[in-house]
């Protein structure tokens, strides 16, 4: 929920008894104290990203056959792909990426989805989003939170237009588009003023077991609570570490001020940024245009926050992912359309860099449905692997249910 709409919300509700009174165990070095050991941060590339544009298996023919004008030439050439084993190589404006994969950080994995996938934006978002293949389940991220017995700091946070659905359930998370702008639009007088007045106002437990009342008092207490946390924050005071230098853009900031956040010890568990514009249907461009712009600034961004963590990315995983691949043959507008299997990363502490899953190849017969590149990895196996290896949560079962997850080993 977004500050001002719980503003609206508390000021028209008749809920105005349940309360939360916030205290000092809420502030920024309580929570230091009790800081996550393990942060995770998603990147989701809304729109269906071409990941055969983004690890590109130059040495396949039938990616050169299907693809004659917007293919990636192979490594050695003129905007060849950036070689990663011999087979696939990335494309040339991810080079932030390839020196993580030469450094045995970078855990590529070029065909990931699920089975009978949609071909639907919203379906497929959906599915991944909240690991498992139903729409009556909330954000797998979020059954995480609620299945650990920390409770401390700003354990979530959501960078985007709305709350991602990865992080939507029983437990509140804080969505926003900037940090610098978190706030109720009030000068910092009025702010504390009105943070003392609702503290008072909500500090009854409610009376009753009506759900919307005890909704309104965990996101009143949550929101209340980033915002003393991030109250004593300066965004723009803040200097990255180790010369490292964001994309000059929206994603850039929402980045930098995640491990900013991280390197405070607000105690943040899970991030999510989302990162738009991969719906390429048409002038999607080869190592040069659209796609290539967007992919430069994905692997600069990823890049420089790993240099600016520098050894606390020990403890700090970013995943990257996408509601589906595209065609495996260009369109006759020099894009591609909604496809099946596309790329992910993994990058960060204890990732054993590498590519991981058989690559199904692109010949027709090989193609799903003869159009598409099929998934010889299953989302959820990723998920189960971060949730096993990075944050040690067994409860794999509540978290993923009705799926027996395969880890790929990925992960020490």
């Amino acid at each position: 929920m977004q500050r001002r709409d719980f503003l609206k919300l508390m000021c028209s509700s008749s809920l105005a008894g349940s309360a939360w009174l916030l205290d000092d165990s809420f502030r920024l070095k309580a929570a230091q104290a009790a800081a996550a050991p393990k942060t995770l941060v998603v990147i989701f590339q809304r729109g269906g990203c071409d990941g055969l544009n983004v690890v590109v298996p130059y040495a396949d023919n039938d990616y050169y056959r299907l693809r004659p004008t917007i293919a990636i030439a192979p490594p050695g050439q003129v905007n060849g792909a950036l070689d990663l084993n011999g087979y696939f190589g990335l494309h040339p404006a991810m080079q932030g990426l390839q020196r993580l994969y030469q450094q045995q950080q970078l855990a590529v994995f070029p065909a990931v989805h699920y089975p009978q996938a949609s071909l639907s934006h919203f379906d497929s978002q959906h599915f991944i989003e909240s690991g498992a293949i139903r729409s009556d389940l909330e954000g797998w991220m979020n059954r995480h939170l609620a299945s650990s017995m920390n409770s401390s700091g700003m354990r979530g946070v959501g960078f985007g237009n709305e709350l991602a659905q990865s992080l939507r359930g029983s437990v509140a998370v804080s969505s926003l588009r900037d940090l610098a702008n978190f706030d109720l639009g009030l000068s910092d007088t009025e702010e504390m003023r009105l943070s003392s007045r609702l503290n008072t106002v909500y500090a009854q437990h409610p009376q009753d077991s009506n759900p919307y009342a005890k909704l309104l008092q965990q996101t009143g207490q949550t929101l209340l609570r980033d915002l003393d946390l991030t109250r004593q924050i300066d965004p723009k005071a803040y200097r990255p570490a180790n010369a490292a230098v964001y994309p000059a853009n929206l994603f850039g900031s929402q980045l930098q001020q995640t491990a900013q956040l991280i390197k405070q010890g607000v105690g943040l568990e899970v991030a999510a940024i989302d990162l738009g514009g991969w719906d390429t249907h048409s002038a999607q461009g080869g190592a040069l245009g659209s796609q290539a712009n967007l992919l430069k600034n994905f692997a600069d961004g990823i890049a420089a926050f790993c240099l600016d963590l520098g050894t606390t990315m020990q403890n700090v995983l970013v995943l990257t992912m996408t509601e589906f691949g595209r065609t495996a043959e260009e369109n006759g507008s020099g894009g591609t359309d909604h496809g099946n299997a596309s790329a992910w990363f993994a990058v960060g502490g204890g990732v054993k860099g590498g590519i991981y899953g058989s690559w199904p190849g692109l010949a027709k017969d090989k193609l799903y449905l003869q159009r598409y590149l099929a998934h010889s990895v299953d989302f959820r196996d990723i998920f189960a692997e971060v949730l096993s290896k990075h944050f040690a949560n067994p409860a794999l079962a509540q978290i993923l249910p009705g799926y027996t997850p395969q880890l790929r080993g990925f992960m020490a």
